[in-house]
């Protein structure tokens, strides 16, 4: 933008910005005097030339009027040439020396002249006495008079002005010699008196420069003076004072934060553990009591009860879960994982675990998702839990109404997005209540909450993962009709982690042959005969379905030993399929390996499967799964390190069911004496434990060649940290969350141990 004063003449420096004060206090001062000396000059040399002419003018006129007087009687007398003549008179005019001629008019004919010496040219009688100037000359005219005031003639005067000029050069060099030396002098006189403005202003800069440079807000400018430099600088240095002050309290606030956000950490890191033990001892021991109810006669109360008491520590346990995570996402430790996955099989997904719940409150699940929707390359599992969030959320809030999910693609600014739509004809919101729905543990309505229930968390949980993602969620809603949720995420998540970190596995051990009953439910024929010939050799029995009903009554015809599954197939998909077996008590502990070209392992493995393998099947792959997941042969130790009874009561109950030995351990320090009796065959481990930890615990075992061999299980509820993924590397086999694995999930994995790490043909570790 152009300085206004830069264009209107207001400037006086208008190229001298970016020069130093020090140059433009010294150009001030003899800017200043000079024009005050240039301005007198040339107010001096104006008088001269106004006054120089008027004084020229009235010399002459006088000295005209004596000559005219002198001459006069000769005149008279006719007498204008001799010594006693008028040119005589005339000759004495040679002591002034600008008088060029003169000469005096008798009727209208020059009748005396001077010089007489030589020729000069006199103008023309004028019809009355004048002066003017014309050409470097003065031309002056007079009338002659004799005593009785009659005119005798006309007397003429030429002078010349070269006097004039050369007295105006002579000033004006007078001029120019007293610039010059008043130039000099104003010099020297700036550079002595700027000192005392200029070096104050100096150490203020310097000072300015340091503490933007060094961010030093301790340094402090020298006052010098008490003027308004001073002044100046007073108020400098108690500018830095504040900021110094107001950084030392950020800086303390920001200290004290980091220790509350540490405390709150530690809070939350410790109540996770303190919460989830109870709570998975209370899921267990519920699940366990509804398996036995349904095989006994227990009255209808006392199941609706435990069924209670079982949904309301999932409920729980969930609420922890979400607590945790929005502790993660404020604390920055929230990671998002890329996956390229197709947005349709994520609608599908949603869809097939809400039904049940949307059926229950006599509601309508529709879903919309064009083929041309297309992938996404983002974290499946939090797309997947924002649309399950949403979901829940329309479903709890409407009755006997519809809920409608749906995806498109969009491009915006040149990227393309994908935009879902969670759309319900509940109850709504109303437009007051709308700005709070996304906070946490708010709720648009107290009485609502106490009506439909609800914490709050998953609405919060929902915008704090999709801004995560990239996007947003935002909510457009009328009370009585209904709500609708957009979430907006790009379809590429930028600047992620493309794989979770994860424990490496210690050196695998050579597995055993076992032989089993299969039961293959696939509508491909050629996949039973590729399998047949793939296993069917191994000594597994296997036994065909090539439906979902089908394979579904076979299993319970047939109660086989793993059943192996696929997805897609006409009719009754896989994942409806694992429903049901998951429902059925005395098939839901059936191992399932999917067998699919699908890549859905995350939905695969939430949903409870065993194992999820992809197709073109690898014999290798397909025959190591089976063999993880047969049954083992009574006999073989399991070490149980935990300091909570119930949760080492729940973890036995599990096990001896499958016929297993266990043995149990209170701390670290227990379970090396039951070591110092025998070596098991795997140890399931709790890190947090009074008197020896588990992180000690498997130090002590990394010392002893012997015990370094024993596959370990953490089984905690401690929230695991990258810096405990480190420390455990490499010593581990898996690592379990309380509350978050089921029984048959535990049961999966010490299998998989076991077929991994036990050498001993005879199961007893030593």
């Amino acid at each position: 933008m152009t300085d206004p004063l830069s264009t209107c003449g207001g400037d006086p420096m208008p190229r001298s910005h970016g020069s130093s004060i020090k140059r433009k206090l010294t150009f001030l001062i003899m800017l200043t005097s000079g024009a005050s000396l240039v301005a007198a000059c040339v107010t001096f040399m104006i008088y001269e030339a106004v006054t120089y002419p008027k004084n020229l003018v009235a010399q002459l006129s006088t000295l005209a009027d004596i000559t005219a007087g002198n001459c006069a009687p000769f005149i008279s007398l006719d007498q204008a040439k001799g010594e006693f003549g008028a040119e005589s008179v005339l000759a004495n005019l040679k002591a002034e020396r600008q008088i060029e001629s003169a000469c005096i008019y008798r009727g209208a004919t020059v009748w005396a002249i001077y010089p007489t010496n030589r020729v000069v040219s006199f103008p023309a009688q004028p019809a009355n006495p004048e002066h003017r100037f014309d050409s470097g000359h003065l031309y002056l005219f007079r009338n002659i008079l004799d005593p009785d005031r009659k005119n005798l003639g006309l007397i003429h005067i030429q002078a010349s002005l070269s006097e004039m000029y050369d007295r105006q050069w002579r000033y004006a060099g007078i001029a120019f010699g007293v610039l010059l030396i008043s130039g000099i002098v104003a010099f020297v006189l700036a550079s002595w008196l700027r000192r005392p403005i200029i070096e104050p202003i100096l150490g203020l800069t310097d000072v300015a420069r340091k503490v933007t440079e060094q961010e030093n807000f301790s340094v402090r400018a020298v006052k010098r003076s008490s003027d308004e430099i001073g002044v100046l600088i007073d108020a400098f240095n108690g500018m830095l004072n504040q900021i110094q002050h107001r950084d030392e309290e950020l800086l303390k606030a920001r200290d004290a934060a980091e220790k509350a956000n540490r405390a709150k950490s530690d809070f939350l890191s410790f109540m996770s553990h303190e919460l989830r033990t109870p709570l998975t001892s209370i899921i267990g021991f519920s699940e366990f009591l509804l398996t036995d109810m349904e095989k006994t006669k227990t009255p209808e109360e006392w199941v609706d009860d435990v069924s209670r008491i079982h949904g309301s520590g999932k409920h729980l346990l969930e609420l922890i879960n979400d607590i945790l995570d929005i502790s993660k996402i404020e604390a920055g430790k929230m990671e998002m994982h890329a996956e390229e996955f197709e947005v349709g099989r994520v609608v599908r997904e949603v869809e097939s675990a809400l039904q049940s719940l949307v059926r229950a409150r006599g509601n309508l699940l529709q879903v919309v998702c064009p083929k041309e929707t297309g992938m996404m390359k983002t974290d499946l599992i939090r797309v997947r839990q924002c649309l399950l969030n949403l979901l829940s959320n329309a479903n709890k809030f409407t009755e006997k109404g519809t809920v409608t999910l749906s995806a498109q693609r969009r491009s915006k600014d040149g990227d393309d997005w994908i935009v879902f739509e969670v759309q319900d004809t509940g109850i709504g919101i109303p437009p007051e209540q709308i700005g709070k729905l996304f906070r946490a543990f708010m709720q648009a309505d107290q009485s609502t909450a106490r009506k439909h229930g609800g914490t709050g968390l998953g609405l919060a949980l929902t915008k704090h993962l999709c801004q995560m993602l990239g996007g947003d969620v935002t909510v457009a809603s009328e009370p009585g009709k209904g709500s609708t949720f957009t979430i907006e995420l790009p379809a590429r998540l930028a600047r992620v982690q493309d794989t979770a970190p994860s424990i490496s596995p210690v050196p695998r051990a050579a597995p055993q042959k076992v032989k089993a009953r299969i039961l293959v439910i696939d509508d491909d024929p050629e996949v039973h005969r590729l399998l047949a010939r793939t296993i069917g050799q191994e000594g597994y029995e296997l036994v065909f379905a090539a439906s979902g009903p089908e394979g579904l009554q076979k299993a319970k015809e047939l109660h086989p030993d793993i059943i192996t599954l696929d997805v897609l197939m006409p009719g009754m998909d896989g994942w409806t399929v694992l429903s049901v077996l998951k429902e059925e008590p005395e098939l839901r502990e059936v191992p399932v390996i999917m067998l699919t070209v699908r890549p859905d392992q995350d939905f695969g493995f939430a949903m409870g499967v065993a194992d999820y393998i992809q197709k073109p099947i690898e014999k290798a792959r397909l025959l190591s799964a089976l063999k993880k997941f047969q049954r083992p042969r009574s006999g073989r130790g399991i070490l149980i390190v935990e300091d909570d009874a119930d949760m080492r009561g729940l973890l036995r109950r599990m096990l001896e069911q499958e016929a297993w030995t266990v043995v149990e351990a209170e701390n670290g320090q227990q379970a090396l004496a039951s070591l110092g009796q025998g070596v098991p065959s795997l140890i399931i481990l709790d890190l947090l434990m009074p008197v020896m930890d588990g992180f000690r615990l498997i130090d002590q075992l990394q010392q002893h060649e012997e015990w370094r061999q024993i596959p370990v299980i953490v089984v905690s509820a401690k929230e695991i940290t990258q810096v405990d993924l480190e420390r455990l590397d490499g010593h581990v086999a898996t690592i379990l969350q309380k509350g978050s694995f089921s029984k048959d999930r535990l049961l999966t994995e010490v299998r998989d141990v076991v077929v991994r790490f036990l050498t001993k043909p005879n199961g007893t570790g030593t």
